[in-house]
C-alpha cells in the first residue's frame, strides 16, 4: 500500500494501532476534531461496549445470515428465527429483513467466511475497523462480498459509492485477491446495486485513496480542537470538552 508523503508510522503493537473506521474515512473534514482524536485512537470502542439498540435488528440479522450458510449450499431459512427478546416492532423489522434476505440469495449456494473485525495496515500505522459485509465464497473461486442496508438512508444516499466500493476492497484484499463482486442490497425496500471490481487496478486506486485519507484523519486528530455542532449529540467524550463547561 502507499504511504502519503510525509507521513512516518509509528511504533506500536497491531493491537494498539489507531482505528480509521469508515465514517472517519468519509467525514474526517467536517467532524469535530476532539471526538475525532477519541475515536481514532480507539476511545469509542471502550465507551461504547454495548450495541446501539438501533443496530439490533441488522445485527441479528446479519448473525443469522451467517449462520445459514455456515456450510456449503444454499441459506437454510430455518437459521432465521423470530428474534422474541426483541420489541415488537423490531421483531416485524427482522421478519421483513429476513424475508428480503432470503429473497435475494435464499437461492444462492455458497458459505459466509469471517473477515474480523478489523484489517490491520502497518505501513501506514492504523486499523481499518467495523463491519465488512458477509463475505461469501461461491464456489469455483468466486469471491462476493454482500453490503445488507436496511431502509433509512439519507435523501441522496447512494446504496453503493466509490467510498463503499473502496473500503471492500481494502478489508477483502487476502480473501479475494483475484476477484470481488461487490452487492448492496436493501432488503427492507428491495434495492440492489451491484460491482464486479477489476482487480488489481481497483485495489491499487483503493489503497491509494486510503493512504490519502488517513493522512488526513491524522492531520485532523493532531489538531485535536473541540467544535459544537451536530457531533455533540451522543458522543461519548463530552466529559471534559470546552464547548461544554457551564
Amino acid at each position: 500500500m502507499k504511504v502519503a508523503a510525509g507521513y512516518r508510522a509509528p511504533v506500536q503493537r497491531d493491537d494498539e494501532l489507531p482505528r480509521v473506521t469508515p465514517s472517519l474515512l468519509r467525514r474526517a473534514d467536517a467532524m469535530c476534531r476532539r471526538r475525532l482524536a477519541h475515536e481514532h485512537a480507539g476511545g469509542k470502542a471502550h465507551a461504547n461496549r454495548t450495541a446501539d439498540a438501533r443496530f439490533a435488528v441488522s445485527n441479528r440479522v446479519e448473525a443469522d445470515a451467517r449462520l445459514a450458510q455456515s456450510e456449503f449450499g444454499c441459506p437454510r431459512p430455518e437459521a432465521f428465527v423470530d428474534p422474541t427478546d426483541l420489541e415488537p416492532e423490531q421483531r416485524r423489522w427482522y421478519r421483513a429483513a429476513a424475508r428480503g434476505y432470503l429473497g435475494f440469495f435464499g437461492e444462492v449456494p455458497g458459505v459466509v467466511v469471517d473477515l474480523g473485525w478489523a484489517t490491520t495496515v502497518p505501513e501506514l500505522g492504523v486499523a481499518l475497523t467495523g463491519n465488512a459485509g458477509l463475505a461469501v465464497e461461491l464456489g469455483e473461486g468466486a469471491r462476493e462480498l454482500r453490503l445488507l442496508r436496511f431502509g433509512g438512508r439519507r435523501a441522496g444516499a447512494r446504496l453503493l459509492d466509490a467510498v463503499d466500493i473502496s473500503i471492500a476492497l481494502l478489508r477483502t484484499a487476502e480473501w479475494a485477491d483475484t476477484n470481488l463482486h461487490i452487492i448492496a442490497v436493501d432488503v427492507l425496500n428491495q434495492d440492489v446495486v451491484e460491482h464486479t471490481s477489476v482487480l488489481p487496478a481497483d485495489r491499487s486506486h483503493a489503497d491509494n485513496w486510503f493512504a490519502q485519507r488517513v493522512d488526513d484523519v491524522m492531520r485532523a486528530a493532531d489538531d485535536g480542537r473541540a467544535r459544537a455542532g451536530t457531533d455533540c449529540l451522543g458522543c461519548p467524550f463530552v466529559a471534559g470538552c470546552e464547548q461544554h463547561r457551564s
